[in-house]
This record gives structure tokens, C-alpha cells and sequence, in this order.
């Protein structure tokens, strides 16, 4: 196993948000016009990059492996609630920052950095499983999640069935209808969702970037709310799933590396996504995804070693 593969593509990954910085000051885009950007990322982008990433072959096998994983991430999802509630009320956060900070610490970049993370370190064959933990994450993130970004943007919180059907659990719902029927849908028609679903990360970062131009180098570097959060994702939340499997499992297989690395992964870059689209605390979200996915570099590869000892 090499380090580089794992700094090679979180450096990558990391230069799509030059373009946004550069977009930002030099006002070549409004605001109005990267809210637009957002909107494209939520109701098209993302969706089609969810059935895609779905569109696996069923097997009997494969749902008792989505059922583990589901059972794995539900524990160390609830884990994660129980603390994060009463670290952000410590940390004195505004009510509104402390469900964003709750929201932070549950969901990371599984996806956008996850897959190609998990890809360069243990092959194709783990992509497949970092696949349905990807489906698992997209499920709570368009249900749990939603509801959490509403309260952080001080929204009034209406429970209906309406506020959960948007076009992230649309595509969720899709996918996993294809999945269970085994459907594959004709090469033409999944090469477009696939060639749509690609541009969902250069349009995140993208927009993570235009955040970051209209923000100082003091607003990020002095506010020590974002680095207490920073670690908490990077440190604590994949050691409290590696205790999780450790004793569910016993044993690291291939499944449970992906489970642990991908737990490990930084603050997901929709929180900057969902809080511009629901007017929340954009700011904060930027400077948190921003600085976790920096200092994931120093972090992933440690948590890849420590794993394979």
C-alpha cells in the first residue's frame, strides 16, 4: 500500500476549488449566478451521480452486504448523534451552528473524495462496496440530513412527507429500485447519467471555492470552532467506527476497510451545497469542509496504516 495514491487524489480533488476562488475575485460571477450552480448540483447533478453509482448487478450476496453495512453505519451513525449534540452545546455554538456542526460531524465526503480514496488503495473490487455505503449515507443524508440543514438555517420545521421527496432521494429511490429489480439501463441512457453524475465534484468544489474567495484569511484561520470540528471528524469519528467493527467483526476484511476509511473521510462538501441552498451558515460550512479536507491529507493515510497492522 503507498501513501501517495491517497495525497494524489485529495490534491487533486483539492485544486477544483482554485477555479471557484479565482471566479469569486475577480467578480467574473455574481452570487446570484454560484446559487444557481448550486441548484444545478442538487436537483440534476447529484441525483444522476446516486442511480449511477447504483446501477450494480443484484445478488443475494450484495444485499446481505448493503444490510451489514446499513446495520454498521446506523450504530456508528447513532453514536455520532449522541455526542455531537452535547460537543457542539460545549463548544457554545449558536443553536442554528450547532445542527450544522451536527450534520458536519455525521456526513462526509464518502463520495466526491471517498470513492477515488478507496479506489486507489484497494482497487476496483472496493469501489463496489464503497458504492453501497455511499447509498446508505445518501439515504440519511436526504432524510435525517435535510431536516438537520432546515434547522440550522433557523427554518421552520414542518414534518411532511413533501420535504422529503426531493431530487436527491428522488435519485436514491431510483437507483435502489433499479438495484432490487436488476435493472440495467441501456448503455446510451447510463452513459448520459453517468457523464451528468461526473460533473456533481468540479461543481461542488467549485462552489466551495467561490464561498472561500469572498471569505478573509482571518476568518478561517481564527475561528477555533471549525478546527475543534475539523478534528472531531478526522480523529474521532473514524476511531469510534474502527471500535465498532473491531467488535462487531473482529477481524479486517476488505468490507471493513472500506467501512473505516470512509468514516475517516473529511466534512462532506454538501454541507456548503445545502447551506447556501437553504440561506444557512454558508460561512461556517466552507471554512469546516475546507479545512477537514486539508488536514485529511495527514489523516487518511494514517488511518490506512493502522488498519492493515
Amino acid at each position: 500500500m503507498l501513501v501517495w495514491p491517497i495525497l494524489s487524489s485529495l490534491i487533486m480533488i483539492f485544486l477544483l476549488i482554485i477555479p471557484g476562488i479565482f471566479f469569486k475575485k475577480r467578480t467574473i460571477i455574481t452570487d446570484n449566478q454560484n446559487g444557481a450552480v448550486s441548484s444545478i448540483v442538487v436537483n440534476l447533478t447529484w441525483p444522476c451521480l446516486v442511480i449511477d453509482a447504483m446501477q450494480m448487478e443484484f445478488s443475494i450476496q450484495t444485499l446481505k452486504d448493503t444490510g451489514y453495512m446499513l446495520a454498521v453505519a446506523c450504530v456508528v451513525f447513532a453514536i455520532l448523534m449522541a455526542i455531537s449534540f452535547p460537543l457542539s452545546k460545549a463548544l457554545r455554538m449558536t443553536k442554528t451552528k450547532q445542527y450544522l456542526a451536527v450534520f458536519m460531524l455525521i456526513f462526509g465526503n464518502t463520495g466526491f473524495l471517498g470513492i477515488p480514496v478507496i479506489k486507489a488503495l484497494y482497487g476496483t473490487e472496493a469501489v463496489f462496496y464503497a458504492a453501497i455505503l455511499e447509498m446508505v449515507n445518501d439515504i440519511l443524508m436526504f432524510t435525517v440530513g435535510i431536516v438537520l440543514i432546515q434547522l440550522s438555517a433557523g427554518a421552520d420545521l414542518k414534518i411532511s412527507p413533501k420535504q422529503f421527496l426531493n431530487p436527491g432521494l428522488i435519485g436514491v429511490i431510483i437507483g435502489l429500485l433499479l438495484f432490487l429489480l436488476n435493472i440495467q439501463l441501456p448503455e446510451m441512457l447510463a452513459g448520459s447519467i453517468q457523464m451528468i453524475g461526473a460533473a456533481t465534484t468540479p461543481l461542488t468544489m467549485f462552489v466551495i471555492g467561490f464561498q472561500l474567495g469572498g471569505l478573509k484569511l482571518r476568518e478561517i484561520v481564527g475561528d477555533w470552532q471549525v478546527y475543534v470540528i475539523s478534528f472531531a471528524k478526522l480523529l474521532l469519528v473514524p476511531v469510534i467506527t474502527l471500535l465498532v467493527v473491531k467488535l462487531w467483526a473482529g477481524e479486517f476484511s476488505l468490507l471493513e476497510k472500506v467501512l473505516i476509511i470512509s468514516f475517516a473521510m473529511p466534512v462532506a462538501s454538501a454541507t456548503t451545497i445545502f447551506s447556501q441552498q437553504y440561506k444557512g451558515e454558508t460561512a461556517f460550512a466552507t471554512k469546516t469542509v475546507l479545512l477537514s479536507t486539508v488536514l485529511s491529507i495527514i489523516t487518511i493515510p494514517i488511518f490506512a496504516i493502522i488498519i492493515e497492522l
